[in-house]
C-alpha cells in the first residue's frame, strides 16, 4: 500500500524478470541496493514500505549494520509491487530470494505460507514475545508488529461533510471520480469489505464483484492506482474524490496539511495487521543477521516512533502514541479489534478466482 518509487535506497524497479535472472546468475541471495549501508561480510536486504514508513527501517537498519559490521540493502516498495517480484525470485532460484526480511501484510502473509516462502522466528528474537495475544502468530512464521485501519479517504474540497459508508464509493454522484487497487491486490481495494457488506464473504466474493462490475459498467471508476503516492496526487488535485484507504497512509497527509480526510465508515472500519518475515532460502549467516535485525526494529520504542510517525496502532506492549492521536478514537486498539475482520487464509485461496472474474467483468470496463 505504499508507494514503489525508487529511491536512492531502493534498487528494484521495471524489468523485474531481467532483474532476477541477472541477480541469479550473480549468485547474490537477497538482492543489491544503491544505497544501505556498507561494510560486513554477510549482506542482508530488507523490503520496507515508502514515505514516512522508510524512516524507521532504514535508520533501524543503518545503526545495526554499523553496529554489527554488516551490510543492509533496502528495497522500497508496496506488497502489490514486492511479493510477486519475491515469488518470482525463489521460483528461479530458492536459494536465492530478492529479499531476506520483509514488511508485509495480512494477504501476503498468508501468501507466502502457501508457498513455503517464511522461515520460523528463532526464539532470540525475544521482541515478537511483547506481541499483543491477539496477534501472536503460534508457528512464528512472521510476527505482526502494527495495525492499520482501511476505512476511507477523501477530498475535503468536494465533500463539506466527510462520506458516512462503504457504498458511498459507488454513488453515482462521485461518477468517475473513484479509485482503488487493481487484483489480485483484494487487501487494499475493499472488495473483500463490500463482498461482507452485501451478503458475501472471503469464500464468496461474488456479491462485491458485482457491485464493482455494475459501476465499473457504469463508468465510476478514474482507474486504478498503483501507488499510494499516486493517490495523494489524484485526489490533491481532483481528478479522484474519494476512495478505500488507510489511516496510517492518510495521517502524514493530514498532518502535511493537505486538504485530505480520513473516515471511519459507519459499518467499521477494516482492521489491517502488518509485520516482518524472514525469508526461507536466506543463507544461514543472513538469517541469522535479519533475525538480529527483526529483534530491534520490535523494540518497544521503535515500534512506538514507526507508529508516531505513520499513524498506525502498535501492537508491541510498551509502544506509546503520542497523545494527538492516542486521544483519538480511531487510534485505539479495541476500535481496530472491533472493526471487520478479513479471514486472510480463505481470502487467498480464493485470490485466483475472483482475480479472473475481476479481470473480466470489472477491468475490461475501466
Amino acid at each position: 500500500m505504499n508507494s514503489n518509487n525508487l529511491t536512492r535506497r531502493g534498487f528494484f524497479g521495471a524489468g523485474a524478470l531481467a532483474g532476477l535472472i541477472g541477480l541469479s546468475a550473480c549468485g547474490s541471495p537477497g538482492g543489491s541496493s544503491s544505497g544501505g549501508s556498507s561494510g560486513g561480510s554477510t549482506k542482508i536486504t530488507m523490503f520496507h514500505w515508502a514515505g514516512a514508513q522508510a524512516t524507521v527501517p532504514v535508520k533501524v537498519g543503518d545503526a545495526f549494520a554499523a553496529a554489527n559490521d554488516v551490510e543492509v540493502a533496502y528495497i522500497e516498495g508496496t506488497n502489490a509491487d514486492t511479493f510477486p517480484k519475491l515469488v518470482s525470485s525463489v521460483q528461479i532460484d530458492k536459494n536465492s530470494p530478492l529479499l531476506n526480511l520483509g514488511f508485509f501484510n495480512g494477504q501476503s502473509f498468508a501468501q507466502g505460507n502457501n508457498s513455503d516462502l517464511w522461515e520460523p522466528i528463532p526464539d532470540s528474537v525475544s521482541n515478537v514475545d511483547l506481541v499483543n495475544s491477539k496477534y501472536q502468530i503460534s508457528d512464528r512464521r512472521g510476527a505482526y508488529m502494527v495495525m492499520d485501519a482501511m476505512g476511507l479517504v477523501y477530498s475535503k474540497k468536494a465533500f463539506k461533510t466527510p462520506p458516512t459508508s462503504w457504498m458511498d464509493l459507488f454513488d453515482s454522484a462521485y461518477r468517475g471520480k473513484v479509485t482503488t487497487w487493481d487484483a489480485p491486490a483484494f487487501s487494499v481495494n475493499a472488495l473483500p469489505v463490500i463482498a461482507k457488506l452485501n451478503g458475501g464473504s472471503e469464500s464468496d466474493l461474488d456479491p462485491g464483484l458485482e457491485i464493482f462490475s455494475k459501476a465499473a459498467k457504469a463508468g465510476q471508476f478514474h482507474g486504478f492506482i498503483a501507488s499510494t503516492d499516486a493517490l495523494r496526487q489524484q485526489l490533491n488535485s481532483g481528478e479522484v474524490v474519494i476512495a478505500p484507504g488507510f489511516q496510517g497512509v492518510a495521517q502524514p497527509w493530514i498532518d502535511a496539511g493537505d486538504d485530505i480526510g480520513f473516515v471511519a465508515p459507519d459499518e467499521g472500519m477494516m482492521a489491517f495487521p502488518e509485520g516482518f518475515q524472514l525469508v526461507k532460502g536466506s543463507s544461514d549467516a543472513q538469517l541469522e543477521q535479519a533475525a538480529k535485525l527483526m529483534n530491534e526494529l520490535f523494540t518497544p520504542e521503535n515500534v512506538a516512533e514507526y507508529c508516531n510517525l505513520n499513524g498506525l496502532i502498535p501492537l508491541v506492549e510498551g509502544a506509546e502514541l503520542k497523545a494527538e492521536l492516542a486521544d483519538k478514537d480511531t487510534f485505539q486498539l479495541d476500535a481496530v479489534e472491533s472493526a471487520i475482520q478479513i479471514d486472510w487464509v480463505t481470502l487467498v485461496e480464493n485470490i485466483e478466482d475472483a482475480t479472473t472474474a475481476w479481470n473480466k467483468d470489472v477491468k475490461a470496463h475501466i
